[in-house]
């Protein structure tokens, strides 16, 4: 999650792009606002840094990017090819990390 923290606050691109478009055209001013056709909730969610309501599926794309602008997916840290067995410490996979924090 630093890692699309940083990604925003150095503002690279695309999740930048990403950011601005799902708090400016799909911001919602009430949570629990109902869609146009008054049928069914509509899910909000935030994107990482914003105090902002916006549609769920754009905050989980834009934080997704974010994460991912760093690439620090799956990354070994630590390996050395010259010592066996030294390839421990895998990073993680920051591509859940975003849609579970959107869901929270």
């Amino acid at each position: 999650m630093l890692c699309g923290v940083s990604a925003i606050a150095q503002r690279t691109n695309a999740p930048n792009i990403l950011r601005r478009e799902a708090i400016k055209k799909y911001w919602v001013s009430d949570p629990v606002t109902k869609d146009s056709d008054h049928k069914d909730y509509i899910n909000v969610s935030k994107c990482l840094g914003s105090k902002v309501w916006t549609h769920s599926e754009k905050a989980i794309a834009a934080n997704t990017s974010a994460v991912r602008e760093w690439d620090s997916n799956g990354t070994v840290f630590g390996y050395n090819p010259n010592i066996p067995g030294h390839d421990a410490g895998e990073f993680g996979h920051n591509d859940f990390y975003p849609v579970v924090i959107a869901a929270c």
